[in-house]
């Protein structure tokens, strides 16, 4: 059987998530990253801001 695997996400991508769901309006995460993260599904942009996809919550709730 084969199984879909989440992306792989490194340090600083993994820390931006965290970021995201602690402190959504003072976030200073780099454009790149923010770019990586919603490519993966894992925040949309949405008035300007970026947020969190329930993705991206399940997926700092499973850890790294």
């Amino acid at each position: 059987m084969d199984q879909i695997l989440p992306p792989e996400l490194n340090d600083l991508e993994f820390e931006a998530l965290r970021q995201l769901a602690a402190h959504p309006t003072t976030h200073h995460i780099p454009s790149c990253i923010q770019s990586r993260l919603k490519d993966i599904g894992y925040a949309n942009e949405v008035l300007g801001g970026i947020v969190l996809t329930k993705d991206g919550l399940q997926r700092i709730s499973e850890g790294k």
